[in-house]
């Protein structure tokens, strides 16, 4: 019995990293998700693990008081989610002039000043045409690849690919 409370233990910290990680995503029809079943392993374990080495209970009391208390732990997993998450993620101001950033892109046709041309991506199966500037007055060389720093009024912002995989 110790080692399935360590187990529920070991498995909500994981299930907590994971959802922190990667989303605490509903699935349309689940009214359950990875943050309230990773509270409840977590608690669970946690309240389990100790009872079963210093009481004298029986088992069906350890697990029934593991139980709610785990079951309180999804709960406030859950209340943390839809009270905290949700409202900040909701209220959160995307800057569109950041939405391609990082993506590549392959330079066009270079101006006779070479720090501006055109460069074409590729979004959402869409092939794009659109001017550019190379950043911080970087030169741009026809035919190379290069990555979108920002687009703003319509022009965007590119650094070389060479320069940026040197700082990777």
């Amino acid at each position: 019995m110790p080692a399935f409370f360590l187990a529920s233990f070991i498995a909500g910290l994981v299930l907590s990293v994971f959802a922190m990680l990667n989303g605490v995503e509903r699935r349309s029809g689940f009214a359950i998700n990875r943050a309230m079943v990773a509270g409840f392993a977590l608690v669970f374990g946690a309240v389990g693990y100790p009872l079963i080495h210093s009481t004298l209970l029986r088992q069906g009391a350890i697990l029934a008081i593991a139980g709610f208390a785990g079951a309180v732990g999804a709960a406030i997993a859950f209340l943390l989610v839809v009270g905290w998450a949700i409202p900040s993620a909701r209220a959160e101001v995307i800057d569109e002039r950041f939405i391609l950033q990082g993506s590549f892109a392959r330079v066009t046709s270079v101006s006779s000043d070479g720090a501006s041309g055109t460069i074409t991506y590729v979004v959402d199966s869409e092939t794009r045409n659109v001017p550019a500037r190379g950043l911080e007055g970087v030169r741009l060389d026809a035919g190379s690849d290069v990555v979108i720093e920002r687009v703003e009024d319509g022009v965007a912002y590119v650094e070389p690919w060479a320069q940026v995989e040197a700082r990777l």
